[in-house]
């Protein structure tokens, strides 16, 4: 357990590294910065594929924790992260991509690393355990295509007021950055539906038919209708570029909503 947690800190440490150079890179642009940043990154990378690797060969899933889960989230985020940077070298999204997920890392630490397993071993099935990566799978889809719409409207902002800084010339055009983000969303919504027909019949078989009162798969459905709406306003052209934005941004604080329902007691999800 004790090398588990310090292997974790080692994680972080290489994340905020990261994110440092990455943070450099944007306010003077500098090619050693950003390769610093990008292997620092690739050093994240590796040392959470080891430690699923490493988790998988002591027979655990490490998938089914509420330690393990946001683990999984992090390396989900950097993997799609680095393939993105790969073929496109957007290097601000990368930043701010980072961002999002040393956020998401540091608020794992408050997260005992066995949380949940006694929960969780019970419930353990072939099927929660694609669910539960597909679900996740999906979350970070949304996450990054929120960072897009993050990164849209603070280059709308920038281009509205005419602030042409050094910052500004290193976004994405807007179209770029509203197609991207329309591509992730695109990916997301029927994984999340896939991950939610597979819940409910795992949760049918396990549970019974009371699960379709519980806050979290209630939860799950709001998520899965407010995304389809950005969908089918994106494809008809009802709304606009900031619209858009501001509607992906909303829809993922649901998705934060949805998981705090999950573990606040609330829902049979809190061992997730």
């Amino acid at each position: 357990m004790f090398a588990e947690h310090w292997f974790y800190h080692f994680i972080i440490y290489m994340y905020a590294l990261s994110l440092l150079f990455a943070f450099s890179d944007l306010m003077q642009p500098n090619r050693q910065g950003r390769r610093l940043a990008l292997l620092f990154l690739v050093a994240v990378w590796l040392c959470q594929t080891a430690f699923f690797i490493w988790k998988a060969s002591l027979g655990a899933i490490p998938v089914l924790t509420g330690y393990d889960s946001l683990m999984f989230y992090s390396w989900a985020l950097v993997t799609v992260t680095l393939v993105i940077d790969w073929l496109y070298e957007m290097h601000i999204f990368v930043f701010a991509a980072n961002l999002m997920g040393f956020a998401i890392s540091a608020v794992n630490l408050f997260i005992p690393p066995h949380a949940g397993e006694e929960i969780a071993s019970p419930l353990l099935s072939e099927l929660v355990f694609i669910h539960v990566v597909m679900a996740f799978i999906a979350y970070a889809f949304f996450t990054l295509a929120t960072v897009f719409s993050i990164l849209y409207l603070i280059g709308n902002h920038l281009l509205k007021r005419k602030k042409w800084n050094q910052t500004l010339r290193r976004f994405p055009s807007l179209g770029r950055l509203e197609a991207f983000s329309y591509r992730l969303t695109m990916i997301a919504v029927p994984l999340l539906m896939l991950a939610i027909i597979l819940g409910l019949i795992w949760a049918n078989q396990k549970v019974g038919g009371s699960f379709w009162f519980d806050p979290k798969i209630i939860g799950s459905f709001v998520v899965l209708v407010v995304y389809s709406v950005y969908l089918y306003k994106r494809s008809v052209g009802g709304w606009n570029g900031c619209q858009l934005a501001w509607w992906s941004v909303i829809s993922f604080l649901m998705i934060l909503a949805n998981y705090m329902i999950s573990n606040a007691g609330l829902s049979f999800h809190r061992w997730l």
